[in-house]
């Protein structure tokens, strides 16, 4: 197969490529201002001329492997791609590809494409279904989508028209917006009374939370376009919920919002693993596969649930099996996981391997097959309503979705210098209507505030029991000690993350004033949601803007230090 290093001679530059338009060629050649096939030798030096003027960083650059499952002949089966996030540029090259690229995807030719060239809802729903299988650092794929989207440096316009049978370039429904009649006056009147109500919210935080609102405030179009906050105190009496600025392009948020979760959503599964343990119908030490024969060989049968609530299998990160079909029918992720591959040259518990998704699909198939109900259902009506938390919804209904598609708070992409890019991750139909175990809970930050206020009484909800006091202590308790990671992840219980500021300001959980009893979750640069029982505080803060970690754990510091000086507990 011939590659890009083969053939880099034979045309110097965009010139060149002219000049042999104009010369004779042979019979049935294309001509050279015709399209070519994505990844052809062709195209491969014709992208290498149409992308040599600008300069790219390689040593910043994130890589990008191409695993093609269907090349045809005299196309690359192997591509590089680099992407510099910070202006646009691309390169492409086929061949030896050197060290690991940061991340790889194995796919057809037709989903490279659409990973490429096509819009943000296309290149989303790759995601949705069989066909993609991904290795690496998944959330680079966030930052390249957006890079994708803006081509700030021309450079995907200038190759789409050197390239055949690509997608279509547009999204026809911008953000998941669909056109709705004008409303009435009816209508106008009830948004009217909305918008009132919201700003009087507005206000009375500003009076008791005003650092923690200039902070936020001082964040909205910089790494956010909108926050949703909920904060209980109990000294003072506190109880509040306030949103800011938009939570899609164009819809003001609310505080009746919902937006999504992300890994705030796996403390409420650590809440049904809980409950079981108080049936005694699971053992927290047990091998997985004691509750799910299916789970077994290749290493499965030594993934306990202990290893899994804290994040500590021999499975790393990158290798979540459920990269690439996170969102896919369950029965194809439930496939994945029962021929997933453990790594058997590694020991648990020796360092920290977040899993994002394949764990809590595992831990929602052991409560439904130790109780009888499906995950979803289990937890509305074990963990939700005794929190009174019914406006949440741990998996959207088709009718649902399709009423509030344009008004979820959509995920925008910031930070790097770049402009925010509302993208549509986790909000499309498949997304929000398929159970993604310990990910895609949707509700306002009041309701998630409900449930770390459930715990923080000992497990007593506002409509019911939620845990045993013990179970509460057991679960929110230190277990994973001595490890921290590149993200300043470090002490953790059974599904929840223990503020541990005493390890260095990475490791700074919540807060620096915040005392070390202080337990939570955090959703990927999003969410934040934490009791600390030492203060009598709740706290549930989402922020629609993803950054940077750097970038989100100064804002979150910030905006965690100045609540407990607004409230007189530093």
């Amino acid at each position: 197969m011939t590659g890009v290093s083969d053939v880099a001679g034979d045309v110097a530059g965009v010139g060149d490529v002219m000049r042999a338009d104009a010369a004779p060629r042979a019979q049935g050649a294309p001509a050279a201002d015709a399209p070519s096939p994505l990844f052809s030798a062709r195209w491969l030096r014709r992208a290498a001329d149409l992308t040599a003027a600008e300069p790219l960083d390689e040593g910043s650059a994130v890589r990008l492997g191409l695993c093609l499952t269907d090349a045809p002949a005299e196309t690359a089966e192997r591509v590089l791609v680099q992407a510099d996030l910070s202006t646009g540029q691309l390169r492409f090259s086929s061949g030896d590809w050197g060290e690991r690229p940061a991340l790889v995807l194995t796919l057809s030719v037709a989903d490279a494409a659409v990973f490429l060239f096509g819009d943000g809802v296309r290149r989303v729903r790759l995601f949705e279904r069989d066909g993609v299988r991904l290795e690496g650092v998944f959330l680079f794929v966030f930052f390249l989508d957006r890079m994708l989207q803006q081509d700030r440096a021309g450079v995907l316009a200038r190759l789409r028209a050197v390239t055949a049978d690509l997608p279509p370039a547009g999204d026809p429904t911008p953000h998941g917006r669909r056109p709705r009649p004008a409303p009435g006056r009816a209508a106008t009147v009830e948004r009217e009374y909305e918008e009132e109500h919201e700003e009087e919210a507005r206000r009375r935080a500003e009076e008791i939370l005003p650092g923690t609102l200039a902070v936020l405030r001082a964040e909205l179009g910089r790494s956010t376009p909108g926050a949703q906050l909920a904060v209980v105190h109990r000294a003072s009496g506190t109880r509040l919920s306030v949103a800011l600025g938009d939570c899609r392009p164009g819809v003001p948020f609310t505080r009746a919002a919902l937006p999504i979760w992300y890994c705030c959503s796996k403390s409420v599964g650590a809440a049904a693993v809980g409950q079981l343990w108080e049936r005694g119908l699971l053992d927290p030490l047990a091998p997985v596969s004691a509750y799910l024969p299916w789970f077994t060989g290749d290493g499965r049968e030594s993934v306990t649930l202990y290893q899994l609530l804290t994040h500590t299998s021999a499975v790393p990160m990158g290798l979540d099996p459920l990269h690439g079909t996170m969102a896919a029918p369950l029965a194809l992720r439930r496939e994945r996981l029962r021929t997933m591959t453990v790594p058997p040259d590694a020991r648990p518990g020796t360092r920290i391997a977040y899993a994002p998704w394949w764990a809590w699909f595992l831990i929602a198939e052991v409560v439904r097959t130790l109780d009888g109900r499906d995950y979803e259902r289990y937890l509305a009506e074990e963990v939700l309503a005794p929190c009174g938390m019914d406006a949440t919804r741990v998996v959207l209904s088709p009718p649902e979705y399709r009423e509030l598609a344009d008004r979820l708070p959509l995920i925008h992409l910031a930070g790097g210098g770049a402009p925010i890019q509302p993208t549509h991750w986790y909000a499309t139909e498949a997304s929000c209507t398929r159970p993604i175990p310990g990910l895609n809970i949707r509700g306002p930050m009041s309701d998630l505030a409900l449930f770390f206020e459930a715990l923080m009484d000992g497990g007593q909800g506002r409509a019911g029991r939620v845990l045993r006091p013990q179970t509460v202590m057991a679960l929110t308790a230190r277990h994973r000690v001595g490890l921290v990671d590149a993200f300043g992840n470090a002490d953790w219980g059974l599904g929840f993350r223990n503020e541990s500021h005493h390890l260095g300001e990475i490791c700074t959980a919540f807060s620096r004033h915040a005392s070390l009893r202080a337990f939570g979750h955090y959703g990927l640069w999003t969410s934040s949601a934490f009791a600390d029982p030492d203060a009598g505080l709740v706290v549930a803060l989402h922020l629609n803007g993803k950054t940077w970690q750097e970038e989100h754990q100064t804002r979150m510091i910030a905006i965690g230090d100045a609540l407990y000086r607004d409230l007189g507990l530093t």
